[in-house]
């Protein structure tokens, strides 16, 4: 029975798909912070313009929580332990997080931009409300050390290349910075950019590498 589920080649295949699902997740993160408008007064969030970026940037979370997941699989198939895990844990948490603040910004304050403007004068994108102000930080610190942590055993245990893990490491730290709210937008772009390039090239490292 073990050998059966070891030998099981619906695993490997989902192992890929997950490192597609990667890919896709880098290029729409990549896309969403590059078009996402810089303030987000009343007309700003009930535009067609916002719309568009955060429904990509909410495909672009749960096809990394996919990713994720499927990283986690090829982690352990290659013999990794409780450190990665823990790292690989930590970033699904933060993308959950995130994207219960993005399902609100895609669902919930465009109607009250258009219902209710003086919510969204007060609160903008809703991430300095009394209710978000402790989580969304939270996500970020959980974001910020998931990721470096799961890049670097990802990486030490050839589940991607070392570049690739590298590259992913860089764009996570400058991204969390930029995310950080206490540098310009410009970092926040730059970030995403690096970010999303270290998420398409460690999805492709892995399906490269999965069997």
């Amino acid at each position: 029975m073990d050998e059966i589920r070891q030998n099981n080649p619906l695993i490997p295949r989902l192992i890929g798909w997950g490192g597609v699902a990667n890919v896709i997740g880098g290029v729409l993160v990549a896309m969403a912070y590059l078009l996402h408008p810089p303030e987000a007064p009343p007309d700003t969030v009930s535009s067609n313009l916002w719309l568009i970026v955060h429904a990509g940037f909410m495909v672009s979370l749960v096809a990394g929580i996919f990713a994720l997941i499927a990283f986690l699989g090829q982690y352990l198939r290659a013999g990794g332990g409780l450190s990665g895990t823990i790292g690989c844990v930590m970033a699904i948490t933060s993308l959950v997080f995130i994207f219960g603040l993005d399902y609100s910004e895609v669902f919930i304050f465009p109607t009250l931009a258009v219902e209710f403007p003086e919510v969204v004068w007060k609160y903008g994108d809703g991430t300095i409300m009394p209710s978000v102000a402790f989580a969304f930080p939270l996500s970020g610190i959980l974001f910020l050390i998931g990721y470096l942590l799961f890049a670097f055993q990802l990486a030490r245990t050839d589940c991607v290349s070392r570049a690739s893990g590298l590259m992913l490491g860089i764009g996570t730290l400058v991204f969390g910075v930029g995310l950080s709210g206490f540098v310009p937008m410009i970092v926040v772009r730059v970030g995403a950019i690096l970010f999303g390039a270290g998420l398409i090239w460690t999805g492709l490292s892995l399906r490269a590498r999965v069997k």
